[in-house]
């Protein structure tokens, strides 16, 4: 029998003790980070405020480094086992060439195990409107596009993790080999926003992709599009709405031909998802719940629904000690009729369930998720267990220790 506890309690006074040298060593750094003049945090970066000055001399040009790292401890209730892992290790450069345009580049060195190139771009912009072009998120959901400087939970959301996959089948050896993919947050095209000037903050979001992901520039002759309308500031009520029309990425599904012979052959599915947002914020919590649907033409298992609703509360400590913020956090998601790679059949399977996180994250810098130490537990309420529940430990229930420094 695992000792569960002992594990756990002994990982966790280790990430303590680092953590509070680390950041006696750090500390003025930190507050230094903590004024930074970038605007405000949306999906996976820190977005620049748009200008209204032509000035030269109050611009500056020179590049801003940003990144983040994120590492965590599992440790699995089911059966005891458990893993260290690097989940992000990123990397971006940013900054401005000229009073209206800027560019970004960033990547990751360790995105479950493999580099990728995140983003690449450029964007021109003015007081109410800009316009992306290159490697991006294409903005159709929030929480579809937070990454480790922005998600205040270890582990995605259902919404977050699978709302984008797809499915077919090919034939390796002669054999009917099925296979799950993801397009992602990202794909390469061109975005537009326009902010319209009432007493009620609103926005438009407008934009046009390739449809087959990131890193992946393939010739098309249709688009995927995308549109969102958002009302509300970063405080107080606020809401979106968003859809997305287009296909997959060319993949193969295998059909028999005139011979009887098992052959690949190229298709697209058309993917339509749309989504809405309900947000209540104020300066040390937020509330916050989405849902959103995706659907594929031409398969069986055609619709799959997302949905959350989490928040937190920021408490900050009278006396500034090593620790400057504890903040409690709780989320319950949704997923229904999720499909992926049943690790003992081989086959594409689908499942079902709600999962309850609870936690607690604690802050060593003012700014939220600037360096925190997490802890937190994850519950799921699987409506049918799959057939490869015992192995497959992304569905069992798991303690999570977690540390995030972004800069």
């Amino acid at each position: 029998m695992v000792n569960v506890r002992g594990v756990l309690f002994g990982v966790l006074m280790c990430c303590v003790c680092g953590a509070e040298a680390q950041d006696l060593m750090h500390s003025d750094i930190a507050d230094l980070a903590t004024n930074s003049p970038v605007a405000t945090i949306k999906g996976d970066e820190r977005e620049f405020p748009l200008m209204e000055s032509d000035a030269e001399a109050d611009i500056s040009y020179k590049p801003e480094v940003y990144g983040a790292v994120k590492a965590k401890f599992e440790l699995s209730t089911y059966d005891g086992k458990h893993r260290f892992n690097v989940r992000n290790s990123r990397i971006g450069v940013r900054g401005l060439v000229s009073p209206h345009m800027r560019y970004v580049a960033q990547i990751d060195f360790n995105n479950e195990g493999k580099v990728s190139i995140l983003d690449s771009y450029v964007t021109y912009f003015s007081k109410n409107f800009q316009v992306t072009l290159g490697q991006q998120q294409y903005k159709f959901s929030t929480d579809l596009d937070r990454g480790p400087s922005s998600s205040i939970f270890s582990n995605r959301s259902a919404l977050a993790k699978f709302l984008t996959t797809y499915f077919g089948t090919e034939v390796q050896d002669g054999k009917v080999v099925p296979y799950v993919k993801s397009i992602g947050s990202r794909d390469i095209g061109v975005l537009a926003h326009y902010m319209i000037d009432t007493e009620v903050p609103m926005r438009l979001t407008f934009g046009i992709f390739n449809g087959s992901g990131s890193n992946n520039p393939e010739w098309t002759d249709n688009v995927n599009f995308i549109g969102r309308f958002d009302i509300g500031g970063p405080q107080g009520l606020s809401g979106s709405v968003s859809h997305y029309n287009g296909r997959t990425p060319v993949e193969t599904r295998v059909e028999t031909n005139p011979a009887g012979e098992l052959v690949n052959v190229d298709f697209k599915q058309q993917l339509r998802m749309w989504g809405t947002e309900l947000r209540y914020g104020q300066k040390n919590y937020k509330i916050e719940a989405e849902y959103a649907q995706r659907r594929l033409a031409d398969t069986e298992l055609a619709v799959l629904h997302a949905a959350h609703v989490f928040g937190y509360y920021q408490f900050h400590l009278p006396n500034r000690s090593v620790i400057e913020y504890i903040a409690p956090i709780a989320r319950w998601d949704i997923g229904t009729d999720i499909e992926f790679l049943n690790g003992l059949t081989q086959q594409i399977d689908s499942f079902s369930a709600n999962r309850m996180t609870v936690g607690v994250n604690f802050g060593f810098v003012r700014k939220l998720i600037g360096a925190e130490l997490r802890v937190s537990y994850e519950n799921y309420f699987i409506e049918h267990e799959p057939s490869d529940y015992k192995v497959n430990q992304l569905l069992q229930d798991k303690f999570t220790i977690e540390v995030v420094a972004s800069f």
